[in-house]
């Protein structure tokens, strides 16, 4: 078989063949795309477009067939190149084209290295799952299992290790007096641990923005975006959450904290949502068989404060009576050892670096 590198930028024909290769490589179970966004991306008209240059790159048969893809990020001045919407075939002379492909990019850019899988911004998705693929929840970076061993064949090798929790249902009996006598210590110096309601959500959002944008800053990939802009990405939770299982924490009327959990609905949100989506999503909402708890931050100030957070979500676990999953914690983070003996098994993820040679 013989294949063809394609760079593209706009053409409608190759974005149709960029859009079409996840829905030959995974099930309807296990397809998790979302094709507008990726459209966005490439037609450079998503609401972070103007932060970063995008180079889309296909890998087709002789029969004009998508058998690889990605998408080459390119940031103002910076030498680190992100590679992202990456998906292929079982084909390591596929891949191994793609990959090249977008290092001669790269090079071209006077980018020293590349990073992945980033798709395109921090702020949308990043990292390849690395075990329990017979397993996801919603908002899970979910790949095929030989990805990782593709990009390691390629000369990529792993820059960080992510890890995922799954706790099993919460016992009316268990309790953990570490973080229980540091939820009622914290109370009693005057910090406010409370749930958003519809009519404050819109103004927990902006709080949260005015942490995280701050907390989250050393992690890897990370590019600071504006206020409208995460509001923009993030809105969407208001349809997805249960305000119980949102906590917010307030010292001297201050945020200083917020931990965010939804519902796991697999992957009914991914998609176009049509009718029956909304409906099943709205059914889960309703009645969740478990929770993903997605995002975590503490002012890094305001010591115990996190275990405090953790034990106001357990309450909330214990009373709803369901599993739930800490979702990507980055190895080396403390909450990552929270409730050790609920835990029954661990995901891991992984992020990708490459070196360019010049």
């Amino acid at each position: 078989m013989t294949y063809t590198a394609v760079a593209f930028k706009k053409e409608e024909h190759y974005i149709r063949k960029f859009l079409e290769l996840p829905g030959r490589l995974y099930t309807k179970k296990e397809l998790m795309q979302q094709p507008e966004e990726e459209r966005k991306i490439l037609e450079g008209t998503h609401v972070l477009s103007h932060y970063f240059t995008v180079f889309p790159l296909l890998v087709l048969d002789e029969n004009d067939t998508p058998v690889s893809r990605c998408v080459l990020t390119v940031y103002p001045g910076d030498e680190e190149a992100f590679l992202g919407f990456f998906e292929s075939e079982d084909n390591e002379e596929a891949a191994s084209l793609l990959l090249e492909k977008a290092e001669e990019l790269a090079a071209k850019q006077n980018c020293t290295g590349i990073t992945g899988p980033v798709d395109a911004s921090f702020w949308i998705r990043y990292r390849f799952k690395a075990n329990y693929f017979d397993r996801s929840y919603t908002g899970e970076p979910y790949n095929k299992e030989y990805y990782i061993r593709l990009w390691q064949r390629a000369g990529y090798e792993i820059r960080e290790r992510y890890y995922s929790n799954h706790y099993r249902r919460v016992s009316p009996s268990h309790e953990n007096s570490l973080f229980s006598s540091r939820l009622a210590r914290k109370r009693q110096e005057g910090y406010r641990i409370e749930s958003p309601s519809k009519d404050t959500f819109d103004r927990a959002l902006n709080e949260v923005y005015g942490l995280l944008i701050e907390l989250y800053r050393r992690f890897p990939a990370y590019k600071r975006i504006e206020r409208e802009e995460f509001v923009s990405l993030y809105s969407y939770l208001k349809l997805l959450i249960r305000y119980p299982m949102v906590k917010m924490a307030y010292f001297q009327n201050t945020p200083v904290g917020f931990f965010i959990s939804t519902p796991d609905y697999g992957n009914a949100v991914y998609g176009k949502l049509s009718p029956l989506r909304i409906l099943r999503i709205l059914l889960t909402r309703a009645k969740p068989k478990s929770y993903v708890m997605l995002y975590m931050g503490i002012d890094n100030s305001h010591h115990g404060l996190g275990k405090a957070m953790a034990e106001a979500i357990k309450e909330e676990l214990q009373r709803s009576g369901v599993p739930s999953v800490g979702a990507l914690i980055r190895q080396g983070n403390i909450n990552r050892d929270y409730f050790q003996e609920l835990i029954d098994y661990e995901y891991e993820y992984v992020l990708l670096w490459k070196k360019l040679v010049r």
